[in-house]
């Protein structure tokens, strides 16, 4: 009797798709948004709150080029290996991005057809690492799973929400000090497809 599967929901921006080529400022008001957001209760979905970042980082004027840079973002090279980890596990997206733009981007990167599934925040109208997200993937998968993130507040969103975490460090980070250590540690989705054949 073979193993059962393990399933891994994945987050996309910035651990699938690669976003050196965005403007880390406006990154950083895209996430402080969907917090603010969250906190006070209002929902906004992801593309909209993408623009007002745009808008307030970049300006009005070059709201097009930026906007075609995020709606064109290509993987990081270790993607590649997403196609043997879908052989071996039951894989997911789970993101704040609405599911036409994940949709959209999988497709232009040919990475569609892995995925079993796609799990927006737009369904429960609150962002990571708000607990509902997580949450409402659990619920739906009726199993035990595992976030793989490459953002420290993702992990530590799923860990807090009783889900399992598998940390992609591709930078060599100190994790955060907050009492919620991922369960698995990766640099790279070739050191994941490892993992995953040993355990």
């Amino acid at each position: 009797m073979g193993k059962e599967k393990k399933i891994l929901a994945f987050n996309l921006y910035g651990t699938i798709l690669d976003l050196s080529e965005i403007s880390q400022e406006m990154r950083r008001k895209q996430l402080e948004y969907t917090w603010l957001l969250t906190i006070m209760g209002r929902y906004v979905d992801f593309d909209e709150v993408t623009k007002m970042a745009i808008r307030y980082t970049i300006g009005e004027g070059k709201m097009e080029d930026e906007l075609n840079k995020w709606r064109s973002l290509r993987t990081h090279p270790d993607a590649v290996y997403l196609k043997d980890i879908s052989t071996i596990a039951d894989i997911y997206i789970l993101s704040n991005g609405t599911t036409r733009s994940i949709e959209e981007l999988l497709r232009l990167n040919g990475m569609l057809n892995y995925f079993k599934g796609i799990f927006s925040a737009e369904k429960v109208k609150e962002y990571k690492p708000s607990p509902k997200v997580y949450r409402h993937f659990l619920e739906a998968i009726k199993g035990e799973a595992y976030l793989v993130s490459s953002n420290p507040f993702d992990v530590i969103g799923a860990k807090n929400a009783g889900m399992k975490a598998i940390y992609v460090n591709r930078r060599n980070l100190q994790v955060d000090p907050l009492g919620y250590e991922p369960d698995v540690v990766v640099k790279d989705f070739k050191e994941l497809y490892e993992w995953l054949r040993k355990s």
